[in-house]
């Protein structure tokens, strides 16, 4: 009997033995778990620093461009005023009646800029005016991720499903602007961004 009540005793000793490393080994798992997710909200809070900062410094660039833009508008001739109906003008037979100036378009190769929809043909004549322009088509399963560093996004919503085009928008960061457009003048296209940027 006595022996009974020992072996019981010990096998009670051994199993609360075994219960204390177990939490033992849980302490310093949750103690790792909390270093890890530290780092992991310092490494956020640092990157929204960091993305706040370079939000500030394009818009400081965006109000220098419409500062010399402004000037640069002063020395300029006025347009000529646009005849009537060009808006519903269908795109310019060739890309070098589309050419804007050096400046523009050194403009545009400053940003990132997404093309999302259009025709596939349309997608070729704009990738020919707009080289530094990234196209990825016009389908739904375009990689969304392409669209996580956008600083614009232009969505021509010819040819293009709605659900491809709500994927777009979803995929843009909160600091990109999204442009709609359903008109295939690139002209029109490229006066649009300009004032979109402006």
């Amino acid at each position: 009997m006595a022996n009974s009540r020992e072996k019981k005793t010990r096998n009670v000793f051994t199993e609360k033995a075994a219960l204390e490393q177990e939490i033992a080994a849980l302490r310093e798992s949750l103690s790792e778990q909390a270093k890890r997710l530290a780092q992991c909200r310092k490494e956020i809070e640092d990157a929204i620093v960091e993305r706040i900062k370079r939000q500030e410094e394009i818009d400081a660039l965006r109000e220098e461009n419409r500062r010399l833009r402004k000037r640069l508008a002063e020395y300029e001739p006025p347009a000529e005023p646009a005849a009537e109906g060009a808006e519903e003008a269908s795109s310019p037979d060739t890309p070098d009646e589309l050419a804007g100036t050096r400046e523009e378009d050194e403009f545009f190769a400053a940003f990132r800029i997404y093309v999302v929809g259009g025709t596939e043909k349309w997608q070729k004549k704009a990738a020919e005016v707009f080289p530094t322009m990234h196209f990825l088509g016009s389908e739904k399963n375009f990689d969304s991720s392409a669209l996580a560093q956008a600083d614009y996004v232009i969505i021509n919503t010819n040819a293009v499903s709605h659900a491809c085009t709500e994927k777009a928008k979803n995929a843009a960061p909160k600091s990109a602007a999204i442009i709609m457009t359903s008109n295939n003048n690139l002209s029109l296209l490229r006066q649009k961004l300009l004032e979109t940027i402006q």
